[in-house]
């Protein structure tokens, strides 16, 4: 992200001020697994990404009592993001607010490859509001809702929802301590880790047969689409518990908690074949 900052992004604003578009491309650094992105390290780069489109909002909201905190995320990512992006490969990003509530926003977002026009990673955000003297959601000032006034009475998109464990599902269970290199600003575990931890959890239980149809080396198949939503915290030190199991085939399920408590909730759908369209 550093080089996006370097010379500065060159924004490209809709005819009607409510898409910022910019130019974007990843660093050599951000290529871990095989050469290539990491499925939670594209969702950090995603969702900051996709964040610039309420730049504005969130200088307003510069205040040290006030953070905004992710509530939930979901990415649909193209086979393609896999075969063609390369470090300083020429995208575009695009985001755009959809939805303004009492103590919430949900931003959509994209990344296209420029070169051919192809989405290749497209998804939506919900981000809270938050005090940090109460660590609860705090109500948007009365000037924002003003701004955003178009979208305050839309409906709120549907996102991730919490879900249940069928009761005959067969459950792998995978243990993590949450390091001191994982806290974040905020004081708590960092977003991306807990997508991380989950799927450590799948390369784990791939191996070990623990799914009846996602096998093998799970560190080699693109993730179609990923789907999080986080309940509570937890602090360096914890230690979480991540329940994982098959929902369908390709389609995994993980609730991570420390000890009752349920903290994260991670979907994630794997692609069956190359051909596969978002």
């Amino acid at each position: 992200m550093d080089s996006l900052w370097k010379e500065g992004p060159s924004f490209t604003f809709s005819e009607d001020r409510r898409t910022v578009s910019f130019d974007y491309s990843f660093n050599r650094w951000d290529f871990e697994i095989g050469g290539q992105i990491p499925v939670w390290t594209l969702c950090d780069r995603a969702d900051w990404l996709s964040f610039l489109a309420v730049a504005a909002l969130d200088a307003n909201l510069a205040r040290p009592d006030m953070r905004v905190f992710t509530r939930c995320q979901v990415w649909e990512i193209s086979p393609s993001f896999y075969s063609v992006v390369r470090p300083g490969r020429p995208l575009k990003v695009s985001s755009r607010v959809v939805y303004v509530g009492n103590t919430s926003f949900v931003k959509k977002g994209e990344i296209v490859d420029r070169s051919t026009n192809e989405i290749l990673v497209k998804g939506m955000v919900q981000d809270v509001l938050i005090s940090m003297d109460t660590r609860r959601p705090t109500p948007f000032p009365d000037w924002l809702k003003e701004n955003y006034l178009h979208l305050t009475s839309e409906p709120r998109p549907e996102m991730a929802e919490v879900f249940e464990k069928p009761p005959a599902a067969k459950t792998f269970v995978y243990s993590v301590t949450v390091p001191p290199s994982d806290i974040d600003l905020n004081n708590h575990t960092n977003q991306r880790h807990y997508i991380r931890y989950c799927f450590d959890c799948a390369v784990v239980g791939a191996r070990q047969g623990a799914y009846p149809t996602v096998r093998g080396d799970v560190l080699k198949q693109g993730v179609r689409k990923v789907s999080v939503l986080y309940q509570k915290e937890s602090l360096e030190g914890d230690v979480l518990s991540v329940d994982s199991w098959e929902e369908s085939p390709g389609t995994l399920r993980f609730q991570v908690r420390k000890v009752y408590e349920n903290l994260v909730q991670v979907t994630l759908q794997f692609h069956e074949t190359n051909k596969s369209k978002l």
